[in-house]
């Protein structure tokens, strides 16, 4: 359960360019202010701590996500084993697919730290998107979009050796100031044992590749890295 919960009032300017950015791309489907400005009128801001669970796995869906602030992570059992599907961060957009398919939660979507989410319900986004036609457009391209991002996962647990698959993996997802992640974070998005990446960390790091610090990794040298996984 949220620890707070804001009800929709009128959107300020940041929030409606920040949305914007979270849908996708906007050469492919460009948005009027009048549809992320009622987008954003609709959306409640909810506060979660660090390991409040979001939603459950199998719950049927009543509202979409879009992480504003901190990281969620998407875990299901597999044979016992508490698996991350996936990690995200601010501007990811979530529990539509299942909302869309009207079927139960695939995942359990778990506050990895404290984090600010914003929601809509699922009859005034289905309303929004009949009466505007750009916006169910940028909504498919921001589907899209995700729906490769999950390819790029599957390309990762299929990119070989352990090491190969962490640096596909940060490749991926570092930044100019790295990626904020945990070995054991890591370990389960690759299905993997902790002290395995542990070690493979290691050996990235002492050839020059990555620099480890507590829960963060920084790229040294993408070029090179990416010529090991074959990203050239």
């Amino acid at each position: 359960m949220a620890i707070t919960s804001t009800t929709p009032s009128a959107p300020d300017t940041d929030l409606v360019s920040w949305l914007a950015g979270c849908l996708g791309r906007g050469d492919l489907a460009p948005l009027s202010c009048e549809d992320l400005e009622e987008l954003a009128s609709h959306l409640t801001e909810d506060r979660y701590a660090g390991g409040t669970v979001i939603y459950a796995r199998d719950a049927l869906p009543e509202r979409v996500h879009i992480l504003r602030d901190g990281m969620v992570e998407l875990t299901r059992d597999l044979g016992g084993r508490n698996a991350v599907v996936q990690l995200l961060r601010g501007g990811s957009v979530f529990g539509d697919v299942p909302l869309f398919l009207r079927t139960g939660e695939p995942t359990e979507a778990r506050a990895v730290d404290d984090c600010v989410v914003l929601s809509i319900d699922s009859v005034t986004l289905f309303g929004l998107l009949g009466r505007r036609p750009m916006l169910a457009r940028r909504w498919l391209v921001s589907l899209a979009g995700r729906m490769a991002g999950m390819q790029d996962r599957v390309s990762d647990l299929l990119a070989g050796s352990l090491d190969r698959q962490v640096a596909s993996w940060l490749l991926r997802e570092a930044d100019d100031d790295g990626v904020a992640v945990s070995q054991l974070t890591l370990a389960r998005l690759l299905g993997a044992r902790r002290t395995s990446v542990n070690q493979s960390l290691r050996r990235l790091e002492a050839d020059g590749f990555i620099e480890t610090g507590y829960r963060r990794i920084r790229m040294l040298d993408a070029t090179r890295l990416a010529a090991m996984v074959g990203q050239r």
